[in-house]
């Protein structure tokens, strides 16, 4: 596939004029959620570094002090590691649990999945309850929940960090924040000077095809106005040919779909898609004093990937789409801080199915102000959110496929929040907590959500914290405006039903930890935590009196439980090497399973680790890392599935730079090539080789 891309060329901005007050130290910090000085695992060699966040607590700390359990991602440590898509950078986090299905295509969840026994689709099994943001703009995907990840209009080439706070998070951010949440704040240009950069890696030995390449520019205007304008492109081919096929039970190779499926050609192109994609983006950093500040993004993104969703017809693997277009404003004016974000495009959820391609719009604006007065911060603040979709453009007449939306429908809500904390004890004993209150226009539904924390440093070298959290994910369009009716290649009659009195997903978290910074180069930490995921969604089936069948969403009556530890290590052994490993041992029960298979709904280890060495007066640079999860099952009720085994992925990413800041590299990912399957019905996932070039200007 040839890849051509990239051209943005409207860029417009408006000054904020500001009024003159006092100084406020605290006020004056990034307008994202965390504000990164140097993370701890760099490799900028320049002695110990501090990582300054503005976490969850909502105002700017050490990480190493906050009440909450938190991990920055740098942009350094991505590169340095050989991530392909964001996602994948997500294994070198704690606490996550990522997998591939097909080349280049992920769910990640926090901690484990949110699987139910008892689900009868497969999207039931995917990660619904992680909030995924773009500089504080929300991601996920309102049709049927979580978050496809190939219609981000970023790749890694325009990441500056990733933020991840591994507990319910909805006082701020609302809706589908119930696990957590995954910030992906962006680069921003530095100073007046012009900078050129681009990055190209392709494979080049025989099995799954990636050719990934970004490119950006950026200049500044007299330090005030700052202005960067990026592209990507991804082609990556799946890792093997065949389908699974329900009706059979087993894989069929792609060129006999067509005996099982005859519009196999254009719902699945033979197999040989993974994913293809393009973003375009264009930011402005407006500060015209330290009062003030605004940044505006403007975003394009195309894209089509082939994965699982729902199991239609015969084969477990579906073709998407989506033509997406951003507008992201976060703006500051002393201690009043606002974020507004809107999305329109179209999305085809199952490309070559009628029924499920819809123009789509999102809506989100939060405001929230500062009031500080000696150690003490409260931050009051309101929030609406909205997505919207119409299928009236696209409406199916095929009574096998039949539409889902029918015309335009939108799930709306708004909510206020108040969040408060405080130092006290020359700023050994930190206080936080908040409350927040949705009001939903679907089923007339209101929702509470809270937190509470505390951290206590009884020695200089010593924190001791614990946090209490609730947070909610809201239902999808899909789950209450489902009232389609169509039959079976069988003949069978099926009917989705609403159900108006469908209550949201909650989840409760308690955690409790220590972090110890056992010399001046060696950290360590230590959590516990204990979830329960309540009134999870399930679809119940029926039959009628007329031999029709009924599917209902419902809630479950029984919690999802999930208890463990994660601990990591990260050692700063020289200036020119760093490592790190950390794990999470956990189990998981579902008493909805009264079967008794005593399934593994999540792995019951998840484990990783990083090492960067740096040598030849600081040219050549090698990193190598492995990520390893445990057995695990993924089971549907109607459409069965498949149980896991471990998997243990190493990597390695050997660069040179041959001239100042350029270099070219060879990145092998699961290098030693053991070829598993991740993600029930997908591929087996197998090893990339690819080489690239980086280049700076």
């Amino acid at each position: 596939m040839h890849n051509t891309y990239l051209l943005i060329g409207f860029l417009f901005i408006s000054s904020v004029a500001s009024a003159q007050t006092a100084d406020d130290k605290d006020a004056s910090g990034s307008l994202y959620k965390f504000s990164v000085d140097q993370d701890i695992l760099n490799l900028k060699y320049e002695g110990d570094a501090t990582v300054k966040i503005q976490g969850a607590s909502g105002k700017e700390e050490d990480v190493n002090k906050t009440p909450y359990s938190a991990t920055v991602l740098t942009r350094e440590e991505i590169e340095n590691a050989g991530a392909l898509t964001i996602p994948e950078a997500l294994r070198l986090a704690p606490g996550l649990f990522v997998q591939q299905s097909v080349n280049g295509l992920y769910e990640v969840y926090m901690y484990g999945t949110e699987a139910d026994p008892q689900g009868s689709n497969l999207n039931d099994v995917r990660s619904k309850m992680v909030l995924v943001m773009i500089d504080n703009m929300p991601m996920n995907n309102y049709f049927d929940g979580g978050i496809l990840w190939e219609t981000l209009p970023v790749n890694l080439g325009d990441v500056e960090r990733i933020e991840i706070v591994r507990s319910p998070s909805n006082i701020l951010f609302g809706r589908d924040a119930a696990a957590g949440v995954i910030n992906i704040i962006t680069k921003a240009q530095e100073g007046n000077k012009i900078s050129v950069q681009g990055t190209s890696q392709y494979s080049f030995a025989p099995g799954a095809k990636a050719a990934i390449s970004q490119a950006s520019i950026g200049f500044g205007v007299r330090d005030k106005l700052l202005v960067r304008i990026s592209g990507n492109y991804n082609n990556t081919r799946r890792f093997e040919d065949p389908y699974y096929v329900f009706s059979q039970g087993r894989y069929i190779p792609g060129d006999s779909l067509l005996f099982y499926q005859s519009s196999a050609a254009q719902t699945n192109l033979y197999g040989s898609l993974a994913r293809q994609d393009y973003g375009m983006n264009a930011s402005m950093r407006y500060v015209p004093n330290e009062h003030a500040e605004v940044n505006l993004s403007l975003s394009h993104q195309n894209s089509e990937a082939q994965t699982i969703y729902g199991g239609f017809e015969e084969l477990a693997l579906t073709r998407r789409a989506s033509t997406l277009n951003f507008a992201n404003l976060n703006a500051r004016v002393y201690n009043l801080n606002v974020q507004a974000s809107y999305v329109l495009g179209d999305q085809n959820m199952a490309v070559g199915y009628p029924g499920y391609k819809f123009d789509v719009t999102r809506v989100n604006a939060r405001i929230y102000y500062t009031f500080h007065l000696k150690g003490v911060h409260i931050m009051p603040g309101a929030s609406y959110q909205q997505g919207a979709f119409d299928d009236g453009a696209y409406k199916s007449t095929d009574s096998q496929y039949p539409a889902i939306i029918n015309g335009n429908r939108n799930i709306a809500n708004y909510g206020f929040f108040l969040k408060g904390g405080a130092n006290l004890l020359e700023e050994k004993l930190t206080l936080d907590g908040g409350i927040r209150k949705d009001f939903f226009n679907v089923n007339d539904q209101s929702i509470m959500s809270y937190q509470a924390a505390v951290a206590y440093t009884p020695l200089d070298r010593v924190l001791l914290r614990a946090a209490f959290s609730q947070g909610y994910v809201s239902n999808p369009v899909r789950d209450v405006f489902d009232e389609s009716t169509y039959i079976t290649q069988t003949g069978l009659t099926v009917r989705n039903a609403a159900n108006p009195s469908l209550n949201i997903t909650t989840a409760q978290n308690i955690e409790a930890g220590t972090r110890i910074q056992a010399t001046d180069k060696i950290l360590v930490s230590a959590d516990y935590f204990r979830i329960t995921d309540k009134n999870i969604v399930r679809q119940e089936s029926s039959m009628d009196a007329d031999g029709a069948m009924i599917l209902k969403r419902v809630n479950t009556t029984t919690p999802l439980k999930r208890q463990g530890i994660t601990a990591s290590v990260t050692a700063s052994l020289s200036g020119k090497l760093k490592l790190r490993a950390f794990g999470t041992l956990q189990h998981t029960s579902n008493a909805y399973d009264t079967a008794g298979s005593n399934k593994l709904y999540t792995p019951q280890y998840i484990l990783g680790a990083t090492g960067t060495f740096r040598t030849l007066v600081e040219k050549l640079t090698v990193s190598a890392s492995v990520y390893a999860y445990g057995n695990h099952d993924m089971y549907t009720s109607t459409r069965g599935g498949e149980s896991l085994r471990a998997r243990v992925i190493p990597n390695v990413k050997v660069s040179y730079k041959f001239w100042q800041e350029n270099l070219v590299f060879v990145n092998a990912r699961n290098f030693l090539n053991s070829s598993d399957k991740e993600y029930i019905f997908a591929d087996n996932v197998q090893a990339l080789y690819l080489v690239g070039v980086n280049l700076n200007f």
